[in-house]
């Protein structure tokens, strides 16, 4: 049996998901559309990049605790 992985996806556009990096020292409750989300130091998640219009997280990312990478 020929194995599709080519086609099989949750998603269709993958240029959408982005690398989210927490850069400070600190640890953050991030508040997603999906739910609450841990993001400690000097760790990455990725995700969809439509969290980064979410005001909280915005405002990591503006003040350079967050670093959004695609």
């Amino acid at each position: 049996m020929q194995k599709r992985r080519d086609n099989l996806s949750w998603m269709q556009n993958k240029d959408k998901v982005v690398t989210l990096s927490n850069v400070s020292n600190q640890n953050f409750i991030l508040e997603l559309p999906t739910g609450r989300c841990r993001l400690d130091a000097g760790r990455t998640l990725r995700t969809l990049g439509s969290v980064t219009a979410s005001p909280s997280i915005k405002a990591l990312i503006d003040k350079g605790d967050l670093v959004v990478k695609t």
